[in-house]
């Protein structure tokens, strides 16, 4: 059997940033409680190699951050995830009597920048984004003048600007967006277009477009909640419709099943999920 692993693969630089401050931050901090509000990057993997260091994660599906805040219960270190916040978090873990760290991606910072630069214009702006993703709460965050358009039920509301400026969240792709965009086009003739899609998700979105016809079978390897991972997916199946398209987190989700019959397998992953995972996995399929 041949295993093409799709390049780049392991963690992206913001999430290797992310990952390297958090293990610094307890080895500064070993006699303080250090955690992390939310997911700091969304793979099990990855947060169980924090859990190896003494860092604790505070998450709870559906929870907000401002209801994880409470769950801190003694001063602590702690550390604000990858994909943003509001200064409101920062402010009442502040008041609680916490010591903070930011470890928000900087392709995200840049991002918010832009929509604050905006704002600061008197301007408005449309984020193309994924409902209640921490990314997208932290950009509605900064002021009432973003409106979040929902790319997969994308409604462009009317607003009092003739220009407002568009940008999307970093994980998504160019397909994905092109509904939304087509809308605030028709509806904005002079609205202002700004890249919002990171380089580490658009050439993985690169890569597993450019797969050739030999390849019978595609894992797609990244969190249960990881977007940017589930963009890849949604990518490969809608563009290999007579391929088999599987979406895990390790190679435990592996089913010896699957490979009956399968001569060139492709492995891509999300930009959150760690090197040696996908190398576990190109052991089992070669094994």
């Amino acid at each position: 059997m041949k295993v093409t692993v799709l390049e780049p693969y392991g963690y992206c630089a913001g999430v290797d940033l992310a990952i390297n401050l958090a293990i610094k931050t307890k080895e500064e901090n070993t006699s303080k409680n250090v955690v992390v509000l939310g997911m700091l990057v969304h793979n099990q993997d990855s947060l169980k190699t924090l859990e190896k260091h003494g860092i604790k994660t505070i998450f709870k599906e559906n929870s907000s951050l401002d209801e994880l805040v409470n769950e801190i219960k003694e001063p602590s270190v702690v550390i604000l995830s990858a994909h943003g916040h509001s200064k409101a978090i920062e402010n009442k873990l502040i008041k609680n009597g916490h010591q903070i760290v930011d470890a928000t991606c900087p392709f995200v910072k840049k991002s918010m920048k832009e929509i604050s630069s905006e704002l600061s214009n008197n301007n408005s702006v449309f984020y193309i984004g994924v409902k209640n993703h921490p990314e997208a709460n932290a950009a509605l965050s900064l002021g009432e003048k973003v409106y979040l358009i929902d790319f997969k039920n994308p409604i462009v509301p009317i607003i009092n600007s003739v220009s407002p400026l568009v940008i999307c969240q970093t994980t998504l792709s160019e397909s994905e967006i092109s509904g939304a965009i087509s809308l605030i086009k028709n509806k904005y003739k002079n609205a202002k277009f700004v890249k919002g899609i990171c380089n580490a998700s658009t050439l993985r979105q690169t890569a597993i477009l450019s797969l050739d016809n030999t390849v019978d079978m595609i894992y797609v390897v990244g969190g249960a909640n990881s977007n940017n991972s589930k963009t890849l997916f949604n990518l490969a199946k809608s563009h290999y419709p007579n391929i088999k398209v599987e979406l895990i987190q390790n190679a435990d989700d592996i089913k010896e099943k699957d490979l009956i019959g399968l001569s060139h397998i492709a492995i891509s992953s999300g930009a959150s999920t760690p090197k040696e995972v996908i190398e576990q996995i190109k052991d089992k399929l070669l094994n």
